[in-house]
């Protein structure tokens, strides 16, 4: 079951023109988050919102793809894309594309550095333009980071 995470645990803030980064504070080590940020069986469990994730595929390797697909009676919808960057279990670059539209691709980068207790994860999204970014922050598509 998903939790709320306390403000001191996660931070959300525009950056520039085009980017949305995200901080939050896990308790788990950098191994365990990477695992559950590349392994298939459980990517659910934490990306799952009111809509359950119907499919779901991660090659989290240099010249891998991943697609996170969710479907329900009022919409179907789905990100995939390459992977840019794996270095586990410390960095992952991703480009995700809304529904197979190239034009929408999104540069998501996220790190996790060990930190006293767990780990700091830090995502950064860059959309190609600021009215791409203004338009997913105003259609909900960067809700839900501050549930477990």
């Amino acid at each position: 079951m998903n939790q709320a995470v306390s403000k001191s645990q996660l931070q959300i803030a525009e950056q520039g023109d085009c980017d949305i980064v995200v901080r939050r504070s896990l308790a788990h080590p950098p191994e365990r988050v990477w695992r559950a940020m590349t392994d298939p069986s459980l990517i659910p469990r934490w990306m799952e919102s009111l809509d359950p994730m119907t499919d779901c595929q991660m090659d989290a390797r240099p010249g891998g793809s991943f697609r996170y697909e969710w479907n329900c009676q009022e919409r179907k919808f789905y990100f995939s894309g390459p992977v840019l960057r794996a270095e586990a279990p410390r960095h992952l670059a991703v480009i995700e594309y809304f529904n197979g539209d190239e034009s929408s691709g999104t540069h998501v980068t996220t790190d996790l550095v060990p930190e006293s207790g767990g780990t700091r994860m830090t995502i950064v999204m860059r959309w190609p333009s600021a009215e791409a970014r203004a338009a997913a922050v105003k259609s909900g598509m960067t809700d839900g980071y501050s549930e477990v």
